[in-house]
């Protein structure tokens, strides 16, 4: 692994939004987001999550607000999103998170990045995460292009993880040009045998953490057509999110 990564120690609660449609499949659900982040992706949509300069001009939001927040709108809401940059840095916040959403009586959803298999093994079997969506950013062989030097073993043991464990469960990949392609799709549709989902999302190069990748061209639908199909042939359940 090369490159420095934050502990997660203070970086807090970094966002929130009231009420999501997109976001907690068949549910409407407030998302908190948590700042620091173990990858550097360089097609990052929300490098003020992840860099830490971004993060030092932000504000740490209370937990009793952003809880207090969700209470008030259970009229409109069954279920609480948490995400990131990576939630599971943060060990003991997120497990007070989902406690306090729990006790709310919502259902609850972890986006991570699969990198933190330990913290992801313990919410689920404490029962307190009901969907589990993850990252899977490219074949195993070009992780470390893709997240900025990591390799792929702590996302194996989360995908074994999920495979055991997980009562729904989300995969999902940006179809990032140069990142992952028709080839890594194949590899990725058998690793992803068991997914309840997996989602395929196009890239955006509006805002991005390696500025290189700043107005750098999509893939077509047409190609993201063909990825799909990669998957599907294999049995997978395919959202396409374009």
């Amino acid at each position: 692994m090369t490159g420095s990564y934050p502990s997660g120690d203070g970086w807090g609660i970094r966002g929130f939004q009231g009420v999501s449609l997109l976001d907690f499949p068949g549910r409407v659900a407030s998302l908190i987001f948590l700042g620091g982040c173990t990858c550097r992706c360089p097609f990052c949509h929300n490098p003020s999550l992840v860099l830490p300069r971004l993060l030092s001009l932000g504000d740490e939001l209370p937990i009793s607000q952003v809880m207090s927040d969700v209470a008030r709108r259970r009229r409109l809401i069954t279920g609480v999103v948490i995400s990131g940059g990576e939630p599971t840095l943060q060990e003991d916040l997120l497990l007070e998170l989902l406690k306090e959403a729990k006790a709310l009586g919502l259902a609850t959803k972890l986006d991570t990045n699969g990198f933190r298999p330990r913290v992801l093994e313990k919410v689920l079997d404490e029962g307190l995460v009901d969907v589990v969506a993850m990252d899977i950013k490219t074949s195993p062989i070009r992780y470390p292009v893709a997240t900025g030097g990591r390799d792929f073993g702590p996302v194996a043991e989360s995908l074994e993880i999920l495979k055991n464990k997980a009562s729904y469960c989300i995969l999902r990949t940006t179809l990032v040009p140069g990142v992952v392609g028709l080839v890594d799709m194949e590899e990725i549709a058998s690793l992803a045998q068991g997914a309840s989902e997996y989602h395929l999302q196009p890239f955006s190069s509006r805002v991005t953490l390696d500025p290189q990748y700043e107005g750098m061209s999509a893939y077509p639908p047409h190609v993201m057509e063909e990825m799909a199909r990669v998957l599907e042939k294999e049995g997978l359940a395919v959202v396409r999110l374009w």
